[in-house]
């Protein structure tokens, strides 16, 4: 079976006419004289004839090829009618401005002159307006539309993506091509796609993919699997889906994601986070309630019901992903058992609500920020609290400002980052001593970080300012690298950095997670 080349030019036309790229249509079919006669539906288009929807039509016929006669029946008629309802300037510019009445004016000057004699008129009577002989204006427009509709015809909608889809299947069937499940392909290429390697901490400046949520969506929480492809979010509605961060679509490999049947939460999820195996993802929500999942089937592995009274702020998993230590807006910590579910450790003596915890490396310390301005330092065996650190406090006269986030230092056991609602970041010790605190050169590029994390190796601090801009510091020197990324128009509410690669990811209201990469 041969396959003519114009098919192929109209298969590339209608992917540009789905997607709304009319410039790059109308080159293209002015560059190959083969044009995408076609509609989505032809009885809607003579409906939407037949009643004057005259936008959609014009729309239609714009890059199609029909007869200049019958475009000029077209014209005229939305022109006498425009006329009819003293819209005049539309309908000058579509008398003067349009190519069906330029040729109208050459070939039948007279029939043009009628039509610009009718539009200069002060007043125009409805009753005296002809639409062509004795025909009426319902006639003239059935007429009308019997006749263009013989000069398109329909296509099944997303025709390219059906045929380079089942052509894929075919060749995976017959064994032409072979991709793992969850393996990336490159359809251009012919082949899959290599796996991002690990590499020397940088700051990602490049765009990698993009997550779009549907409308009324946005995501609460985000985390990084660190042991493959997948970004997990967890949304508004108390969905928690799990994502391919290269691809920016939802993991396929995951039948369960594929048939509809997601991870959920009974109240909006507001904190996520992986286990060490890559095999479970915790999830809490707004309710108090925490969920840990499997990532292979779907299903819930444990339910903690009672584990706060109010929004679980921030949950991670112990070193073995034998405990959860969570932190909650009822101004706690607790530890729990992931084999059991109970209670093991409670931690009290935040005055506010707790914004995040974090274990050490020798699981020795928790540490934790809240809203009430401090960071504290507790002893994971007695839970007491060793060291209590107000970061800000060194802004006399001013209130403390919140410490929205501790993050442990990788190859650095020592030290700890904590990001406040200030223009200020701050490297603690374990000790509770400030060693260094990170800040902008030029005061005006932020009042204040909006979130934070840390490089993989613990060599940078990437960090938003309430413009939206990314920014790193070199956490050894305390100083701010030079270049910086803008990456939404939108306040940022969160990200997440990956725990190997030189990956981030941002989430806003926008309904859209931006993923950028260092190669």
């Amino acid at each position: 079976m041969d396959i003519e080349s114009a098919d192929v030019i109209r298969l590339v036309e209608q992917f540009l006419k789905e997607h709304n790229l009319h410039k790059t249509l109308e080159t293209l079919q002015d560059e190959t004289g083969v044009t995408l006669n076609t509609v989505d539906s032809i009885d809607t288009f003579k409906d939407d004839i037949i009643n004057g929807r005259w936008d959609l039509v014009l729309t239609n016929v714009e890059h199609a090829n029909i007869p200049h006669a019958k475009l000029i029946d077209l014209y005229e008629q939305i022109v006498v009618e425009l006329a009819e309802l003293q819209d005049i300037g539309p309908a000058r510019a579509l008398l003067r401005q349009t190519e069906p009445m330029e040729i109208m004016r050459k070939e039948q000057p007279e029939r043009y002159l009628k039509l610009e004699k009718l539009l200069s008129q002060s007043t125009i009577d409805s009753n005296t307006v002809s639409y062509g002989g004795t025909e009426s204006k319902e006639a003239r427009r059935l007429r009308i539309a019997g006749k263009l509709a013989n000069e398109v015809s329909t296509a099944p909608p997303n025709r390219l993506l059906t045929l380079l889809g089942q052509a894929i299947k075919w060749q995976q069937e017959t064994g032409g091509l072979v991709a793992a499940d969850g393996v990336s392909f490159d359809l251009f290429y012919g082949r899959t796609m290599q796996p991002l390697q690990p590499s020397e901490d940088a700051m990602p400046d490049k765009p990698l993919a993009t997550i779009k949520f549907p409308k009324k969506q946005h995501p609460n929480s985000m985390a990084f699997s660190p042991k493959s492809d997948h970004l997990a979010t967890g949304s508004a509605d108390g969905f928690v889906e799990i994502w391919n961060f290269t691809t920016g679509k939802l993991a396929s490999e995951l039948r369960y994601q594929n048939e509809g049947s997601l991870m959920m939460m009974e109240e909006a999820v507001t904190s996520l986070a992986f286990s060490h195996s890559g095999d479970l993802v915790c999830s809490g929500a707004k309710d108090g309630k925490i969920r840990i999942w499997k990532i292979k089937s779907g299903s819930c592995h444990r339910r903690l019901l009672a584990a706060h009274t109010r929004d679980v702020s921030c949950v991670c998993f112990s070193h073995d992903d034998k405990q959860i230590l969570s932190a909650g807006h009822d101004n706690v910590l607790r530890i729990h058992g992931l084999k059991s579910g109970n209670m093991l450790k409670e931690f009290q003596g935040h005055s506010a609500p707790v914004t995040s915890a974090v274990f050490s490396h020798d699981m020795r310390l928790v540490l934790s920020t809240s809203e009430d301005g401090t960071l504290r330092i507790w002893d994971c065996g007695s839970a007491s609290c060793l060291y209590t650190v107000a970061p800000g406090s060194e802004n006399i006269g001013l209130s403390i400002p919140t410490a929205s986030n501790v993050m442990a230092v990788p190859g650095s056991p020592d030290i700890f980052v904590v990001c406040t609602k200030s223009p200020s970041i701050y490297i603690v010790s374990s000790k509770g001593t400030v060693e260094r605190v990170l800040k902008l050169k030029d005061e005006l590029q932020c009042k204040e970080f909006l979130a934070a994390a840390v490089s993989p190796q613990g060599k940078y601090v990437l960090a938003v300012s309430d413009k939206s801009v990314l920014h790193c510091f070199c956490i050894e020197t305390g100083q701010p690298l030079e270049e910086c990324h803008r990456i939404t128009d939108s306040e940022i509410l969160g990200m997440a950095c990956h725990p190997s690669l030189n990956v981030a990811a941002f989430f806003s209201n926008d309904r859209r997670v931006p993923i950028m990469w260092k190669k």
